[in-house]
């Protein structure tokens, strides 16, 4: 099968089993997604969903966020993990807003991406979810899908997989494949012997020989 085929029928059999996804973050406005999106790197969308409604009642807008001091942020965020430098990145981040784009989230990948704390995958998740971006943003649990289907190398890096995943799906939704992925990832194609195979039908996946 060449990629693309694997990819389009990762997409059909995934579009079986997980017709309709949601967003896995909260966030209203503009910004406050885009902090849940930088909050999300190396922690679970579970965590950050607990702690965003508490700061952003805290702080009810950007100007607040941006004088806040960022050991008050902290001891909001913390158990999202590495909050000391998020909670920098919070106060940096709503500070740019306004200096830089009048309080505006702007809509180019690389504008976003001078923003503190927002790299490649967080700017690609806030434009496909906000703004109907074509971006499939990849993380741990897409890297793993995408190798052992042969999707991906092993030694791809994130963004070289997002390449060939966007180069080879022809859908027009692409938040939606990349939320399938994940949903996948987490609950059938999981980490080492807690994958469930049995549950499965992508027979060409490298995990089964």
């Amino acid at each position: 099968m060449t990629r693309a085929e694997k990819v389009k029928r990762l997409e059909q059999y995934l579009s079986e089993i997980y017709p309709k996804t949601e967003c896995f973050l909260d966030g209203q406005k503009d910004y406050e997604f885009l902090i849940a999106v930088l909050l999300s790197a190396q922690a679970t969308d579970k965590s950050v969903n607990a702690v965003t409604p508490i700061l952003f009642s805290k702080y009810k807008d950007l100007q607040s966020l941006a004088g806040a001091d960022p050991k008050d942020i902290y001891s909001v965020i913390k158990s999202v993990g590495l909050g000391s430098s998020k909670s920098k990145n919070i106060v940096n981040l709503a500070q740019k807003l306004i200096a830089d784009y009048d309080g505006h989230v702007p809509n180019l990948r690389g504008e976003l991406e001078k923003l503190p704390g927002v790299g490649h995958k967080t700017a690609a998740v806030f434009l496909a979810e906000k703004r109907g971006g074509k971006f499939i943003p990849v993380d741990t649990h897409i890297k793993r899908v995408t190798r052992r289907l042969g999707i991906s190398n092993m030694n791809d890096s994130a963004d070289k997989i997002e390449e060939k995943l966007e180069k080879s799906y022809d859908g027009n939704n692409h938040i939606n494949f990349h939320r399938q992925i994940i949903l996948f990832g987490r609950n059938i194609c999981m980490a080492n012997n807690k994958r469930r195979c049995d549950l499965c039908k992508l027979y060409f996946c490298k995990a089964r020989k």
